[in-house]
């Protein structure tokens, strides 16, 4: 019975080692596999916030790319038309590349080469900008040429280039390190998984262990009970030595239990916070809301995870993590279980995330730049808030890629198309300005730039780029190529010279007119004084007369001079050009030929003013309106240095009275309830200046929800408003071009309606301006009138420059007119119209009528001549009737014994009859010449057949042998002829005079008296 009792005793021993053993290692499995699953999930955590702000820093260098672009097309547009306002782009991208730049400091730096590109992008855009900087300075110097032979040298496309290739580097390097951080969490996940796995399991294990443990302890708890205690010393040194924060409280916050590593995070033992309320740690602002998530635990016996701040040690701030539980004490009252974790600096990061990501959507907001991005595999795509607000849709929105390719024209849409699908299969990035309808059917204009990103086996995974609003540029830029083409169009159809001299007197503008004047091309006479392009001695009049204009007096004077070998009478003109503080910056000058006019007239034209262009003025402030920072542009408006001091100043104090009581009835309540208020207002610059700015106020929230800080954002308007008074002056002087010089000038719409005319017009037709302009040319002109002139008014529509002349037959003195009809063309070539400039050339026209009749005629018979003869054969071959073109070349026989007998009177009496007699037997159209002596010719037009001329020349012979009567004489003679037809062939006309000769002496060798 002994040795059977000893037997079971040593089985229930090892069976007791046994179980204690295994749960010994599922224990501290579970414990291990915790620590790595807290371990794995706060790396994975550590590679996602590295993701984003990869993203960040590749958003940020797309920026970059689009701000230099600006940059580049700023400085082109000023060198080519010499406007500020074309260096907006400029302006802007120069205040925010240093920011971009710098941004570039927090790229992660462990990357291979990183450092050696970012090195050469910070070198190569430092002297992009640099060359940029330059050429503008030659060009404000005065020094067009060596501003355009330094962009044109290629320098600084090289530089451009070098930029991209080295920013191109970056990203890919970037790309490639962010697919890295993808392979790394997804690996972190699949390993999170496999430790939960694990962890199920050795739970599993271990509470089957537990139970097979608790039967053995039922039969023999005293024996087993020391072991039992070993195992639960074990079990707490395991959790008091984990870093996690660990606690047990009471229902009212006392704590009964908390682990070493939770006292030390208050620099405190666990027995001097056991009996202390975990209340009193919590962050003021938090401890309601954590009380009621306790409580909720503590009711509802579930599981929670929240984030709270706590008061350390030294009295500062700090974030926890924590996973609260309902759990039974020994008495069976509720305890709460609380497992914890410091994630301080992972808020920290977070927030700096969130306020980078907040200042790079700002930034995108000013600059009118937006991100949107195309996942060629999900076909998702994403626009950022910027992109939605261009196309005016639903914060809402969800676009797809088709969705948003709707929204350009239909041009336009295959056009992007278009460049998508080479840049999938090529990887060349697209930069567009296309139009667009926004979701409100509102017109605008846009620039969109973008790329593909590949994956690591070169397939095309998504596509990204950058967008912005361009349309008030657009405008502006087709508003001032109109101004400008129709000032130039305009001025260069005016019979008047007109020409602009800077200081130095030398030609900065000149019309077609004055060109012709030196007989050189525009480009030779741009950039040169009078002297160095003639030399006539004539600086002794206009040298004295242009000082006194420089002094801003204006000239008006006579003098003679020569043009084209003929003394001319001109009337000059020097108009100071003041600028805006009242300095004189040059003179207009014009010049009137009043030899046959006999009349003043005044032509001038004022160049486009060109106003400085200011960048946007930022402000910030806290919410009491304390300012804590101001841009370079705000101080340079309020005169202040870099390096002054903004301590102590109040935004109210540079906002207008009118702008104070804005904030005061509008601002600030939009502000605290939408975020952002955009508007109009005032703001004083230096002195006290007044200055009209678009406005937008944003506010800045903390993580409580109430307002922090305020951000303004300002932008000088007065160039608009200047512009607009510069257009209307602009407008004015023009008007009064027009109205002053005396040829009939008028302006028509791509309807033939008229939309301008001038006094002499009026004079012209009769009728006031106001019941012609807006009626058709037809109502004015008359159906008959109109449709003269339509084929030519079409060729203007069609893109034609034409010139002709009109007869008015009973008209009075105006019977000739000289029309030329000029086409005016929109921003994309399309013809909008025409201006139509008449001359009255009645007097020219009609000695040229007189002199070309003398010239075609024979004086004694009224026939053509040779030379009418010649010229009536060529007008009928250019106008298509060569191949039904008949000639009759006729010789008379025996006309020399009529001379000889009866003397040259009766000879000539006798050639008038018989050419009497040739001009009856042919149509009105046909041609009759005498070419000398006794040869006449016929031309007969419209024969279809040979035997039609050869009908005529019957009756030509037939004629000639008729008696003759005169001065009592009976004469007879006869006549010869050679027929020839069709024209049509080479040599033409001449081939044609030469088979009717031939044939004519093929007649006379007959015998005379026949036709051949």
């Amino acid at each position: 019975m002994d040795s059977a009792n000893q037997a079971k005793h040593r089985t229930q021993r090892l069976w007791l080692r046994a179980t204690t053993a295994g749960l010994l290692c599922a224990l501290l499995a579970l414990v291990a596999g915790t620590v790595l699953f807290a371990r794995q999930t706060a790396e994975t955590q550590e590679l996602s916030a590295r993701q984003a702000d990869l993203n960040i820093r590749l958003r940020q260098l797309h920026t970059m790319l689009v701000t230099l672009g600006d940059a580049e097309t700023g400085q082109r547009g000023y060198l080519l038309t010499g406007k500020e306002q074309y260096l907006a782009p400029y302006s802007a991208a120069v205040s925010l590349m240093p920011e971009l730049l710098q941004s570039l400091d927090h790229i992660p730096a462990e990357l291979p080469q990183l450092n050696t590109h970012i090195a050469l992008v910070r070198e190569f855009m430092g002297l992009k900008f640099a060359e940029l900087e330059r050429t503008i300075q030659l060009y404000r110097q005065g020094q067009h040429d060596a501003a355009l032979q330094m962009v044109q040298s290629g320098t600084g496309m090289v530089y451009m280039e070098q930029t991209r290739s080295h920013i191109s580097a970056v990203l890919e390097l970037l790309r490639s390190h962010r697919d890295d951080l993808n392979l790394r969490v997804a690996a972190g996940s699949d390993s999170s998984r496999r430790l939960a796995i694990l962890i199920v399991s050795t739970l599993v294990a271990f509470i089957l262990l537990a139970a097979a443990q608790i039967v053995m302890l039922a039969r023999s708890r005293l024996r087993y009970e020391r072991a039992l205690t070993e195992s639960e010393m074990q079990h707490r040194a395991i959790v008091e030595e984990q870093t996690e924060m660990v606690s047990l409280a009471q229902e009212d916050g006392t704590l009964t239990y908390v682990n070493p590593a939770y006292a030390r995070h208050f620099n405190l033992s666990s027995s001097q916070m056991v009996g202390t309320n975990l209340y009193d740690r919590v962050d003021v602002a938090d401890r309601d809301a954590v009380r009621a998530q306790l409580t909720a635990v503590l009711q509802n016996n579930e599981t929670r995870q929240g984030e709270n701040r706590m008061l350390a040690a030294d009295g500062g701030e700090r974030w926890f993590a924590w996973t609260n539980r309902c759990q039974r004490g020994s008495q069976g009252e509720k305890l709460l279980h609380s497992v914890g974790r410091d994630i301080t600096e992972r808020k920290k990061a977070a927030e700096a995330l969130r306020a980078s990501e907040d200042f790079l959507a700002r930034t995108g907001r000013l600059a009118g730049v937006g991100g949107w991005e195309v996942d060629l595999v999900t076909h998702a795509v994403h626009w950022s808030e910027q992109v939605k607000r261009i196309h005016e849709v639903p914060p809402d929105f969800m676009p797809t890629l088709q969705s948003a390719i709707a929204f350009y024209t239909p041009a336009a849409q295959d056009k992007v198309r278009s460049v998508i699908l080479e840049s999938t299969k090529t990887g060349k990035p697209w930069d567009l300005e296309l139009p667009l309808t926004t979701a409100k059917g509102r017109q605008i204009y846009v620039r969109t730039i973008g790329e593909t990103e590949f994956d690591a086996d070169g397939e095309a995974r998504r596509l990204v780029g950058a967008f912005q609003d361009i349309t008030e540029r657009k405008a502006l830029e087709q508003q001032l190529a109109e101004s400008e083409r129709f000032v130039r169009e305009i001025t260069d159809h005016l019979p008047v010279r007109i020409a602009y001299l800077d200081r130095e007197r030398r030609f900065r503008f000149m019309n077609t007119v004055n060109c012709k004047r030196f007989k050189r091309a525009h480009e030779d006479i741009i950039g040169h004084t009078r002297s160095e392009l003639v030399g006539d001695g004539m600086d002794a009049i206009f040298a004295p007369r242009a000082l006194a204009a420089l002094q801003g007096e204006l000239q008006r004077f006579e003098f003679e001079e020569q043009v084209d070998g003929e003394l001319r009478q001109i009337e000059g003109q020097m108009i100071p050009h003041f600028g805006e503080d009242g300095a004189v910056l040059g003179f207009f000058t014009t010049g009137i030929d009043i030899t046959e006019r006999k009349a003043a007239e005044r032509a001038l034209r004022d160049l486009t003013e060109i106003f400085d262009h200011t960048t946007d003025y930022i402000v910030q402030t806290d919410w009491r309106g304390n300012i804590h920072y101001l841009n370079p542009s705000v101080r340079r408006v309020l005169g202040l240095a870099p390096d002054t001091p903004i301590q102590g100043l109040l935004f109210s104090d540079f906002n207008t009275p009118e702008t104070n009581a804005l904030f005061a009835n509008e601002i600030h309540a939009a502000v605290r309830q939408n975020g952002v208020w955009v508007g109009e207002a005032t703001v004083y610059a230096e002195g006290r200046r007044v200055v009209p700015v678009n406005h937008m106020t944003i506010a800045h929230h903390d993580a409580s929800g109430r307002i922090a800080r305020y951000s303004a954002v300002m932008r000088d308007i007065s160039a608009n408003v200047a512009a607009r008074n510069q257009l209307q002056l602009q407008s004015a002087t023009l008007q009064a071009v027009v109205e002053s010089i005396p040829a009939m000038v008028a302006v028509f719409g791509a309807d033939l309606r008229y939309r301008l005319v001038n006094t002499a017009f009026e004079r012209w037709k009769g009728l006031a301006r106001d019941s012609v302009v807006g009626h058709t040319a037809e109502e004015i002109l008359g159906p008959a009138e109109y449709q003269r002139s339509l084929p030519w008014a079409l060729r203007a529509l069609a893109g034609e420059t034409v010139s002709y002349e009109k007869e008015y037959p009973g008209s009075g003195q105006s019977r000739y007119l000289a029309f030329s009809y000029i086409p005016l063309r929109l921003a994309d070539g399309t013809v909008d119209g025409f201006i139509g400039v008449a001359q009255d050339i009645t007097p020219h026209r009609e000695e040229e009528i007189r002199l070309l009749y003398l010239s075609e005629r024979d004086a004694l018979t009224g026939l053509l001549n040779r030379a009418g003869f010649e010229s009536y054969l060529t007008r009928k071959i250019q106008a298509g009737n060569a191949s039904t073109l008949a000639l009759l070349y006729i010789d008379l026989d025996h006309f020399k014994p009529v001379n000889d007998s009866h003397g040259h009177p009766v000879g000539d009496a006798l050639l008038r009859l018989f050419a009497e007699r040739l001009q009856r037997l042919v149509r009105p159209t046909d041609a009759v010449a005498r070419l000398g002596g006794d040869e006449f010719a016929v031309v007969l037009s419209g024969v279809r057949e040979r035997s039609n001329a050869d009908w005529v020349a019957d009756k030509v012979i037939e004629a000639a042998q008729t008696p003759f009567e005169v001065t009592g004489f009976t004469l007879h003679i006869g006549a010869s002829v050679g027929v020839a037809f069709d024209a049509s062939g080479a040599p033409g006309w001449q081939g044609l005079v030469e088979r009717a000769d031939a044939m004519l002496y093929a007649a006379k060798a007959a015998g005379r008296g026949r036709k051949a």
